[in-house]
């Protein structure tokens, strides 16, 4: 170790000593170039001062380096995050005089004893209240942390009051190696309860914002029991202030059950839909046991248009069933093989060439048909795929004994298709004696099951419909796809073979039949499950094109029902004056927040034109949103009504959730506790020492001006040598 004026190095004795050569060399070499030009005096001068450079060089090399304590002149900070998000307002605290206080009571009383003076004699103290950005509907922990770190440079420690419920913004933990580094610990104060209070909860509930006519509204919803022992309720639904439907619930202890209450309107108009749970005994938190929701209802004619091979039963039954419903304006096109095109009312002649002719169908059932053979072609599957993913129209597939499908899997059109059909045998599955469709848990949830208007209490009458003998074989399903029935008999190596399967694909829906049976289901009851069934599919399939639409004009809002902070997709269909896909337009829309706010927004055409227009844009505030649609040059309007609800992050009356704070206080070398100990934690947040003194290191390499220094000295060597001519 060598030092000097504060500036110190430290280098093995084989270092110094080769140093020491390479000086000597250095200086003998000055030695005997002054010699070889005559001893001049000018000489002399030159190779002192490349003598000087080396031993420069040299001490650099060695890296001295002269460390500066920093005083400091402030004391360290303790900052203290209080919560003061909704769920601290949960009553679940006794203070020291054996009242019930709300989390937050409770962590305010505590900041005012004296232990508080006992901390600023050695530090800052400073209280800093936190929620989230969306205010006390939401905790965010971790950006509240990493305002501190930005704030703050000298904090001794952090001391958080918190239930723990740290439900938006980044992970608290994603700070834990900043604090770490900083070597600031955290202590944390778990305030509340590790049991929920007793309480039953709508945690959860939704429905649609519009919904044709004979469209039954489906509203899912999911229910938690915080008591301690079984409950037995009834869920209600109300319509305009009349209940309409009730359904038992059974809740086990601590258990969540989640369900749906499905309900046809009885004519059009706007509906105010209450899901409600009566209070029981013993409930604690009475505001969570309703949701209210407006729903429109509207009657619409739904175009359909029905493909197919051959008139087979399916599709004699299926066509006279869709003529008879006054809903729906139905098309057919059969492709006959080998014989002249069909003709009739109602039939098409040939496939519509152009997409304009196409886009105005709604719904479309493709049967056993395929590529080529005097059917579909290739860009006419194109079409059919543009229409459901751009323009929200629905597909129902119906493969038949033709196997003719299967040329499908090599379209555009696998893509959107629920389902993989087995290659290895494209004329089906027959068997002797008949099977069902047996539904999956999720089948047995859905509204397309539960068939309107025939009268059973429950879904058990799909197990008595008459079966059917022939079926498509199937791989698996699609990824994504939902699998709502089974083959009863048929398994393959994924299970049970899939033969109800639906899929969401862009902006529209698609469905697979796997069966062509289906109208044997009017064997001794007529229409009262045939009939039934398909009206639901073709009005479930169209219930994305008619959200919000005028003439010429349709707007689709994804989610229906967004919440405050999410994303809302706008997908507009425009059409042009002729009633044809409006390309090369412009459409915006003017924006009008529930607080006030306006903007302006521009929707930008999809690369395939098609008078599709997509935009979005984000929800801000709960309460109605009012978007004003206009399209240029045919100046179409539309208005519409979106209502943004409050994303329901906090709710009062759960358990704390300590272990992200303990795990916090860990990484960090802190300490936690729940309110019966918290003591522990402000005696080791006490005794905590002052953080060490911060040194700063100054190295010679690493200073500019020494680089300059010696970069100058060698400019001058070198010009002077040049200079006498020594180059």
């Amino acid at each position: 170790m060598f030092e000097f004026n504060g500036w110190q190095f430290s280098a093995a004795i084989s270092s110094v000593f080769g140093c020491s050569i390479i000086f000597g060399l250095s200086i003998f070499l000055s030695i005997r170039t002054w010699s070889k030009n005559g001893k001049k005096k000018n000489v002399a001068v030159l190779e002192l001062l490349r003598t000087l450079s080396v031993l420069f060089l040299i001490i650099t090399l060695l890296n001295p380096e002269k460390i500066e304590e920093i005083k400091k002149i402030q004391k360290p900070e303790i900052i203290c995050l209080l919560d003061e998000s909704r769920s601290m307002d949960t009553n679940d605290t006794i203070d020291v005089n054996g009242t019930l206080k709300s989390r937050l009571e409770w962590a305010k009383n505590i900041l005012q004893l004296d232990w508080l003076q006992k901390l600023e004699a050695n530090a800052s103290v400073s209280i800093k209240p936190f929620s989230s950005n969306i205010g006390k509907g939401g905790t965010d922990l971790g950006s509240a942390i990493k305002e501190v770190i930005q704030d703050h440079s000298e904090i001794k420690a952090i001391l958080l009051f918190s239930d723990g419920d740290s439900n938006t913004g980044p992970s608290a933990l994603s700070t834990a190696g900043k604090l770490r580094g900083l070597k600031t610990p955290v202590y944390s104060v778990q305030v509340g309860s590790r049991k929920a209070l007793p309480d039953l909860s709508l945690e959860d509930a939704n429905a649609p914002v519009f919904v044709l006519k004979e469209e039954k509204i489906n509203i899912p919803f999911r229910v938690k029991n915080y008591f301690e022992n079984l409950r037995q309720v009834n869920i209600e639904l109300l319509a305009n202030e009349k209940l309409v439907l009730a359904k038992p619930l059974s809740l086990p202890a601590s258990a969540e059950y989640t369900g749906n209450l499905t309900w046809l309107p009885p004519s059009d108009g706007n509906y105010t839909l209450k899901v409600k749970i009566p209070l029981i005994e013993d409930e604690t938190i009475l505001h969570n046991n309703e949701k209210t929701f407006q729903t429109r209802v509207e009657s619409k004619v739904i175009k359909a248009l029905l493909i197919d091979s051959l008139p087979r039963w399916e599709y004699r039954f299926l066509r006279n069933a869709l003529n008879r419903d006054p809903g729906v304006d139905l098309k057919c096109l059969l492709f006959h093989p080998e014989l002249k095109e069909s003709s009739g009312k109602n039939y098409l002649s040939d496939f519509p060439q152009d997409f304009n002719n196409l886009a105005g169908f709604d719904v479309i059932f493709l049967g056993d048909v395929g590529i080529g053979s005097g059917e579909l072609k290739e860009e006419d599957c194109d079409k059919l795929k543009k229409l459901i993913v751009q323009q929200a129209s629905g597909m129902i597939f119906l493969p038949g004994r033709r196997g003719r499908q299967l040329s499908l899997s090599n379209s555009s059109l696998t893509d959107i298709m629920p389902v993989i059909l087995d290659p290895n045998k494209p004329i089906g599955l027959g068997t002797l004696n008949p099977s069902n469709l047996e539904l999956t848990n999720r089948g047995r949830d859905h509204w397309l099951t539960n068939l309107r208007g025939t009268g059973e209490t429950d879904r058990e009458f799909w197990e008595r419909l008459p079966g059917f003998h022939w079926s498509a074989v199937v791989k698996k399903s699609r990824p994504g796809s939902e699998v709502l029935a089974v083959h009863s008999n048929f398994k393959n190596n994924w299970g049970s073979m899939p033969m109800l399967v639906i899929r969401y694909t862009g902006a529209g829906k698609t469905l697979y039949m796997g069966s062509d049976s289906a109208w044997r289901w009017r064997r001794g009851v007529e229409d009262k499950y045939h009939y039934r069934f398909w009206s639901q599919v073709v009005r479930w399939m169209a219930h994305g094109r008619y959200l919000a639409e005028k003439e010429g004009v349709r707007l689709i809002t994804d989610p229906e029902r967004p919440k405050v902070g999410e994303k809302i997709f706008l997908r507009c269909i425009a059409l042009d004056k002729a009633g044809f896909p409006l390309e090369n337009g412009i459409v915006t829309a003017n924006i009008f927040h529930s607080d006030g706010l306006q903007e302006k927004i521009t929707f930008s055409p999809t690369e395939t034109g098609h008078g599709v227009y997509l935009a979005q844009m984000q929800a801000q505030n709960s309460g109605a949103l009012k978007i004003n649609i206009e399209t240029a040059p045919f100046k179409r309007k539309l208005s519409v009504n979106v209502m943004i609800s409050k994303d329901e992050k906090e709710k009062m009356g759960k358990p704390i959730n300590g272990r992200q704070l303990q795990n916090l206080s860990e990484l960090t070398g802190g300490k936690t506790s729940g309110i019966q100990n918290w003591k522990e934690v402000i005696n080791e947040l006490t005794a905590l020492p002052n953080p060490e003194p911060v040194f700063r290191i100054h190295r010679l390499r690493s200073n500019s001006a020494w680089g300059l220094f010696l970069f100058s000295m060698l400019a001058i060597y070198w010009t002077g040598r040049k200079l006498l001519g020594m180059i």
